[in-house]
């Protein structure tokens, strides 16, 4: 069992222990203005697909599937967030995000993966990364029924090191901080329940990523996220979220000598917990 689905029995009994203590309270219950921090926890479990491919020495990669060639068909991820409230309107985030994708299966046929070619035989996969995110928030507007439209903007950095066999390939020497733009509506429902949904999303074109390795290291870059969940009051400043993840993440590197590409969709079941103080 990985962090992700630890995460969220850890939520459950968080829950557990809340409404035992019979703490819960209505969603538009007010939280002290002098409450300025917010910290979160989430955990996610979900179903991937993409793909990652790695060359070397102008000896081409073979496209590794990551369910069908590389039995990658859980994907897991834990989820840390950071937010100061400067005013009503304002804030800054940070998020560190892990994301938990492993996979070993048998092969039929040759593999060649960062210049080295395995035989037909067994291939075990770690495509684990991380990802660091800062930005800043404002509430563009509030809405009629007392929910609020929120926009900014981020930068995000990914750390990631995929390894076939233990042969690794070093992505994030290549990374750069992509620029985010992002989106939130969060609205009441009845009661202690809510309705939040969220789209972020950026990239970078080809770009020189500043690195050498048989000539200049062209990066390309993209990520999309969004989400759909259910919000519920546990306490006037304690709110469980449950519902929808989508990610994706994509990531080229090109040079005279290289070319390397990964590729993450993921649809996931998000659980976690909020807490303003």
């Amino acid at each position: 069992m990985k962090f992700g689905i630890g995460a969220i029995l850890l939520v459950l009994g968080v829950i557990s222990a809340a409404i035992d203590r019979g703490e819960a309270a209505d969603a538009g219950s007010n939280v002290p203005p002098s409450s300025r921090w917010e910290i979160g926890l989430d955990g996610r479990v979900g179903v991937p697909a993409g793909y990652l491919k790695v060359g070397e020495f102008n000896v081409p990669g073979t496209r590794l599937r990551l369910r069908d060639d590389l039995d990658i068909d859980l994907s897991e991820a834990l989820e840390f967030g950071v937010r100061y409230h400067l005013t009503p309107r304002d804030a800054l985030r940070a998020t560190f995000l892990y994301y938990f994708l492993d996979g070993s299966t048998t092969t039929s046929r040759p593999v060649t993966y960062n210049g080295q070619t395995f035989a037909p035989g067994r291939l075990h996969t770690n495509a684990d990364f991380s990802r660091a995110t800062v930005g800043y928030e404002r509430g563009l507007f509030p809405l009629s029924n007392g929910g609020s439209l929120t926009g900014g903007a981020a930068l995000t950095y990914v750390y990631l090191n995929a390894k076939v066999n233990g042969n690794a390939e070093d992505f994030y020497l290549q990374e750069l901080p992509v620029p985010l733009l992002t989106v939130r509506l969060d609205t009441p429902l009845r009661g202690r329940f809510g309705l939040t949904a969220s789209l972020e999303g950026g990239g970078l074109p080809r770009v020189d990523s500043l690195r050498k390795e048989g000539g200049t290291v062209f990066l390309e870059q993209q990520h999309a996220d969004a989400g759909l969940a259910l919000t519920y009051a546990l306490r006037p400043a304690l709110w469980l979220h449950a519902g929808y993840r989508f990610t994706y993440f994509f990531q080229r590197e090109k040079s005279h000598e290289d070319e390397n590409a990964f590729q993450l969709i993921d649809n996931a079941f998000r659980l976690g917990l909020t807490l303003r103080f």
